[in-house]
């Protein structure tokens, strides 16, 4: 498994789907998700708080009420351009023992979303990574001056 950093989500207009960008090294995974999805990314990474909990973060607090910690996002699979994910999940009793260990299907934008909101890493197997991966050089495409205005087309 290859660890993976979250650069942030792109959109090239208002026309297209936004992209997660996640980069392990000298590579960039390119990651379409919808535009629900993408400002929940969006909003953690820029440290905003909404008025109200978002669906991932009704997630977060789920788990935390049944003592469940997600410890890991895998990105396992890529089968006719769609990426698959799950969440690697432990939940633990009063006393802190682990009771089990839970892996739930989940879609990798959903994933991405609840892994920035806990600092919880994100892993791509190398099979996905060798087929989706991308140069760093598509980042060089002048889309940073437009990065701004990007970033408000994931109004909730």
């Amino acid at each position: 498994m290859i660890l993976l950093e979250v650069l942030g989500v792109s959109q090239a207009d208002k026309n297209s789907f936004p992209v997660v960008l996640l980069r392990n090294e000298n590579r960039i995974l390119p990651i379409l998700v919808g535009p629900p999805e993408a400002r929940a990314i969006q909003i953690v990474l820029m440290g905003e708080s909404p008025p109200r909990p978002l669906t991932h973060d009704l997630i977060c607090n789920l788990l935390a009420g049944l003592h469940g910690e997600l410890k890991s996002v895998t990105i396992y699979k890529l089968e006719n351009d769609i990426f698959f994910a799950h969440l690697n999940i432990e939940q633990t009793s009063a006393t802190g023992q682990v009771e089990q260990v839970l892996r739930v299907d989940s879609r990798p934008s959903d994933g991405i979303a609840l892994a920035v909101r806990t600092g919880c890493p994100i892993f791509v197997a190398e099979e996905v990574m060798d087929v989706a991966a991308q140069d760093p050089s598509i980042l060089a495409t002048g889309e940073d001056e437009e990065d701004d205005d990007n970033q408000r087309d994931f109004e909730p």
